[in-house]
């Protein structure tokens, strides 16, 4: 699958002309009736939505199958879809939109040192490299005063976090004992910055880190098999899983206080969970008993409200906005990835 551990360490990563889309407006009709929308680029055989910002705006990358390259896009509320690459690049790849609608991500050169980029609602983009990368520098978040966190690979093609000012000003960080690298997963407004990192024995450990620099190791309980932290909201809050003895996920909610608490979808065989937004709403997938994929939304007080995408064999949310929007993608019969969004 395209993501069953989110992409450990970025795997996704190694896997200005902008043409708009529309796509039809039906879509709005079918908010109401099922409250699930299904859409693609023209020319999509995997569509990937990532992030969407507080205004339902969401950015993403898609597979272009007649070109055979990867391609950015946007996605606006009213169904229009721009999609966008680099001159050059075989693959361009958005991770995050603000509430400005800058969003950023990264995209391939042939000399292997992959840039950041930064693209405003006008489709400029500016290309960045962290101080000290040798591989490539992969952004993962920018908050709405143009802040932007990831990671960027040295020479060993080992990761360490950064964080961006929007000036352009860099700070780079890894966690004390780090060896198999520093991965940041999320930030949020206030500075405050969740991912995970492998010490010498290849063990993978969660981490926060203050606006300060101030870094704290966790790992939630019953985790020898690696935690992963994937998103946390403007409380502090993080939400992610973690692997268990016998390998199977879990996922887990860490409150700003360092309380861990894990869970399972109901039914579930293993849950992975991916976001958490300012209420304390926690989407994510878990697999049933056949290895089926489905989606899950969770309350801050535990309840859990299950999903699919119709037709789908396997249903992946990725992200829930402060407004309850859950998007992210699923497969069909043919192995196809597709987008979707799910509203309340």
């Amino acid at each position: 699958m395209i993501r069953e551990t989110a992409f450990h360490a970025r795997k996704l990563f190694i896997l200005c002309c902008c043409a708009a889309v529309f796509v039809p407006g039906y879509q709005s009709a079918a908010i109401a009736k099922s409250q699930i929308i299904t859409f693609d680029p023209p020319g999509s055989i995997g569509t990937y939505p990532w992030q969407a910002n507080e205004d339902g705006s969401i950015a993403g990358f898609w597979h272009d199958a007649s070109a055979k390259e990867t391609k950015g896009f946007i996605r606006t509320p009213d169904g229009a879809i721009t999609q966008f690459d680099h001159v050059g690049s075989k693959t361009t790849a958005a991770y995050d939109i603000n509430g400005n609608g800058v969003s950023t991500g990264y995209w391939t050169v042939d000399e292997g040192n992959h840039p950041g980029f930064v693209r405003t609602p006008d489709g400029t983009m500016t290309e960045f490299h962290a101080p000290g990368d040798d591989s490539g520098t992969f952004p993962i978040a920018i908050t709405d005063k143009g802040t932007i966190a990831g990671s960027y690979y040295d020479l060993f093609s080992i990761p360490h976090g950064f964080v961006r000012s929007a000036s352009g000003n860099f700070a780079t960080f890894d966690v004390s004992g780090d060896t198999y690298g520093t991965s940041p997963m999320s930030l949020n407004k206030k500075g405050v910055i969740a991912g995970h990192w492998g010490d010498e024995n290849g063990l993978v450990h969660g981490f926060v880190r203050a606006p300060d620099g101030t870094i704290a190791s966790f790992d939630a309980p019953g985790a020898p098999g690696g935690t992963f932290p994937m998103y946390l909201n403007v409380a502090g809050t993080i939400a992610g899983y973690f692997a268990d003895e016998n390998y199977v996920f879990h996922a887990f909610v860490r409150a700003a206080d360092g309380t861990i608490t894990a869970f399972d979808a109901p039914g579930a065989a293993s849950t992975v969970a991916n976001s958490i937004n300012r209420n304390g709403k926690i989407t994510g997938y878990y697999r049933d008993s056949d290895g089926v994929a489905r989606g899950f939304v969770r309350s801050a007080k535990g309840k859990f409200r299950t999903f699919r995408v119709k037709g789908a064999v396997g249903t992946y949310p990725n992200n829930i906005n402060d407004a309850g929007l859950v998007t992210g993608w699923y497969t069909t019969p043919d192995e196809n990835y597709h987008g979707f969004l799910r509203m309340n």
